[in-house]
Formats: C-alpha cells, sequence, structure tokens
C-alpha cells in the first residue's frame, strides 16, 4: 500500500533530542524510561463548549493540560462521527481506506468491524513493551465477541461497544446491558465516566516497571442511550424512537450534584450538557491527580481531544462549536474541528498555542516517531503525519488534509478549505461565510483535482 506518509526514524541522532527523548535514537537501557502514554477521547464535544477554548463551561483540568504544555487551535478529525474517527486515531489512516467501510457510524445492525489484518495502534505498542487498555467506548464493532477490542491488541478492555448507552444502567435502550470486561458482561453500579476513571486509575496503579499505554475513550458528553420504560432520575430526554426493533430515548444524564451546579443555566438542555462535561473534566482531575501524587506525571504524554464536534443544531442545539459553522455530521468546521491539549512535563516546552493544522491521523505516527529504536529497515506507512517537530519546536510544517464523509467532500491545504463546490479562507474566515470559490478559481480548481487524485489512490489501493 503506497500511502500518504513514510515514517523512519525522523530523529537524528546527535543533535541534541536524544537527550530529550532517550528512547528516539536507540534501544532503551534500564535507566531510560519510555514514556507512558494517555489518550482521552471525549465523545461529540464542542469547539466553543470548554473554558480552555473560550466557552462558558469550566475546564480547569483540561486546562491543567493546556498548561503544561500545548493548546491546539486548528486541530481536526478524519470524520464527524464516532466510528470512523476512532479508526483513524487508532489506524492512523483516513476512514476510506477501511476495509469494512466503516466510513459512518456503527448502528446495532451492522456487522462492520476492524479486519485482523488492520494493525491498531496498541498492537503497535506492545512492540515496544507497553502494556495496554481502553476503558471506555469502543465502537468499532461488536456483532461477534472476536471483534472486541482485547481481540485486535488491549490486554484488558471495560466499557461499551455500541456508540452510547445509558449513563447510569448501561443499556443501550431496550437492547439491553451494554458493559464489558474483555468480552463477558459486567454489572457494576456508578455513573459511567465515573467508572471509566475507575478503572483507569486500577490500569495505572499495576505495574510499575512497564510502561502503559490507555486510551481514556469517554461516553461523556454524548447523549446517552436510555429505555423509555425505565428512565432513570437525573435525565432529560432528546429524542425517542425505535430502529430495528430496539426502542429508545436519546437523552442527557448527569449526577445530582451536577447539575446543581449549573442550576443557574437558562436552558435545561445545557445544563445538562454542562454538568456532563464538568463531569468529564473532574474525572480527568482525578486521573492527573493520581499521576501527580504517584510520581508518573513527568513520564507521561497526555492527548487530550475529541472524536468530532458537538450538536450545535439539531437536538435542541445543546452543545457549542463556538464561530464555527456545521456541528457534527457534517464536514463543515463544526463537525471536524475539534478541542485538543497535549503535554509531556519535562519534553514539551508549556503553554504553547499551536495553530498548524494537525489530524488525529497523526497520532499514531507521532507516538511511533518518539519510540521508534532508530533502525533503517523499521517502516511504517499512513495518512497522518509525524508531529514530533511541530511538539517539540513548533516547527512548520506543510501538508493537505483530505475528508470525503457520505456525499460531502472538503479538503484543506494552508489557509485554504475546500467544501463541496465553495472555496473559504480559514485564516481570514473561521465561519465559512464568504465562498471566494469565483474569486480564486485557481485555488479552487488545484484543491478540487487534489481531492480528487487522494479519492481515486485510497479507492485503488483498497
Amino acid at each position: 500500500m503506497n500511502q500518504y506518509f513514510t515514517l523512519k526514524c525522523a530523529i537524528p541522532c546527535g543533535l541534541g533530542l536524544a537527550t530529550l527523548i532517550p528512547s528516539a535514537c536507540g534501544p532503551t537501557s534500564e535507566s531510560e524510561k519510555r514514556p507512558n502514554i494517555i489518550i482521552i477521547y471525549a465523545d461529540d464535544l464542542g469547539y466553543g463548549d470548554l473554558g480552555t477554548y473560550g466557552g462558558d463551561i469550566p475546564s480547569p483540568n483540561i486546562q491543567r493540560i493546556a498548561d503544561a504544555g500545548i493548546t491546539f487551535t486548528d486541530f481536526y478529525v478524519s470524520a464527524p462521527v464516532c466510528t470512523p474517527s476512532r479508526y483513524s486515531l487508532l489506524t492512523g489512516n483516513y476512514p476510506n481506506r477501511s476495509l469494512q467501510n466503516l466510513t459512518g457510524a456503527l448502528m446495532p445492525e451492522h456487522t462492520g468491524h476492524i479486519e485482523p489484518s488492520e494493525k491498531l495502534m496498541p498492537a503497535y505498542l506492545k512492540e515496544f513493551g507497553y502494556r495496554t487498555a481502553l476503558f471506555g467506548k469502543w465502537h468499532l464493532g461488536n456483532s461477534k465477541p472476536e471483534y472486541f477490542p482485547h481481540y485486535h491488541g488491549f490486554d484488558t478492555f471495560v466499557g461499551h461497544t455500541h456508540g452510547c448507552i445509558d449513563f447510569f444502567t448501561h443499556v443501550y435502550g431496550s437492547l439491553g446491558h451494554d458493559w464489558y470486561r474483555n468480552s463477558q458482561p459486567l454489572y457494576e453500579e456508578g455513573f459511567a465516566t465515573d467508572l471509566i476513571t475507575k478503572h483507569s486509575i486500577e490500569f495505572i496503579s499495576g505495574k510499575k516497571d512497564q510502561p502503559f499505554f490507555m486510551f481514556v475513550s469517554y461516553n461523556a458528553p454524548h447523549y446517552g442511550k436510555s429505555y423509555p420504560a425505565e428512565m432513570p432520575d437525573n435525565t432529560i430526554i432528546l429524542s425517542e424512537g425505535v430502529r430495528m426493533g430496539v426502542e429508545f430515548a436519546n437523552t442527557l444524564q448527569a449526577p445530582a450534584e451536577d447539575l446543581e451546579r449549573f442550576a443557574h443555566a437558562d436552558d435545561i438542555y445545557r445544563q445538562y450538557y454542562s454538568a456532563m462535561v464538568a463531569n468529564m473534566d473532574d474525572n480527568i482531575g482525578r486521573l492527573l491527580d493520581y499521576l501527580e501524587e504517584s510520581g508518573q506525571m513527568e513520564n507521561t504524554i497526555i492527548w487530550f481531544i475529541s472524536d468530532n464536534g458537538g450538536y450545535s443544531i439539531n437536538y435542541f442545539a445543546h452543545a457549542d462549536n463556538g464561530p464555527l459553522k456545521g456541528e457534527k455530521g457534517q464536514i463543515r468546521e463544526g463537525g471536524i474541528r475539534i478541542p485538543a491539549t497535549l503535554c509531556w512535563k519535562g519534553s514539551i516546552k508549556p503553554g504553547q498555542v499551536i495553530d498548524q493544522p494537525a489530524v488525529n491521523i497523526d497520532v499514531l505516527p507521532t507516538l511511533l516517531d518518539i519510540l521508534i529504536p532508530g533502525s533503517e529497515n523499521v517502516n511504517y506507512e499512513f495518512d497522518g503525519i509525524t508531529l514530533l517537530s511541530v511538539l517539540l519546536n513548533n516547527e512548520e510544517l506543510e501538508r493537505d488534509i483530505f475528508w470525503q464523509y457520505r456525499n460531502e467532500r472538503a479538503y484543506r491545504r494552508g489557509d485554504w478549505k475546500l467544501y463541496g463546490d465553495e472555496l473559504y479562507n480559514l485564516r481570514r474566515d473561521i465561519g465559512e461565510e464568504n465562498d471566494l470559490s469565483g474569486s480564486y478559481p485557481d485555488i479552487f480548481n488545484e484543491l478540487v483535482k487534489a481531492h480528487q487524485e487522494k479519492l481515486n489512490s485510497i479507492l485503488a489501493e483498497k
């Protein structure tokens, strides 16, 4: 497969970076510990929700990550819905390459899944001696037990396999229970966001002589999927329906104490949603506190990302995408540009704001660029690129970004974005208000051609 980017040892030995990242240019010695890696994935979080991004929901713990490292202003996901976004994060590739066509959100009647030949992030990291875990949402196939996460490189999995669940009862509407340990049903009481953090802390409190990779895949603030006949307290309904015989209510849910914090909100949907986001931020704080107290923060990379934008139009507009047009399910900026922060204490300069475009397909190549032992024989191919020089020095990178979601197309090159038959300069027009396709026909035609060539190459290589 002749993909977009080939990763070899991108850190030249002898240029000073080896002292910053000891494992990057040679085998790790006992005194040179590989960093722990935590990816925190929020679900349906809007670009304009967090205080970190100027929003009205306090996010002091996500801000802690930003203060200790980087706030990205132009961070994207490869698709505006859950399943393809997660596919891209874990494979480093656009979802259009998926062998099971995981380009849309999997629903209960779907049998799509990750194929055994599609190597995921934890499988790569296990080759570097990592123990691996996923806590929270999977949403990459569950019609057979062998499609579950622990068959794809995760040593441990606790969480749910569908796109959403009731936060209190852990059911997917009338379909029933969806909370597992590996592939066995797990019955435990608690709010899902709290349980994800509980299991995460238990995991990192384990073996200290082995680095860990942990995917903390919160289902918040995505709406819950409740059973209408057994609605828990502290729940409000966004919509109800029946799909393939499954009765469901899409709901917003939060613990009573978190709802009380936002009792001042004028809109009840915004109150519930804000409580869900604040609860998630508190849980991230619990995780950061444990890392600090256990002395592991200095050697841990923490990357916070949302899987796509929020519902700022539909479902009572409970999320806020700030100045961005569009929402989840669209490849307008509001569906694909998301909040993202990163820290690695002692290795990445704190307090940075980086406005270079980056994508979730870049996460895996970047991590491998940190870990790769410098062998000329190592050769990985991804659509994503390594961002290591950006993280360390904010080095300017030239790159294009491609989207094809359903019948929508988009392409970004520099400040220019093609969207359908429209053209925008995002540096001057973040809200995609002024179509410049007629004023800059050469740029428009260039991006149309580049998008088509990329799509053709992906389809030809599948």
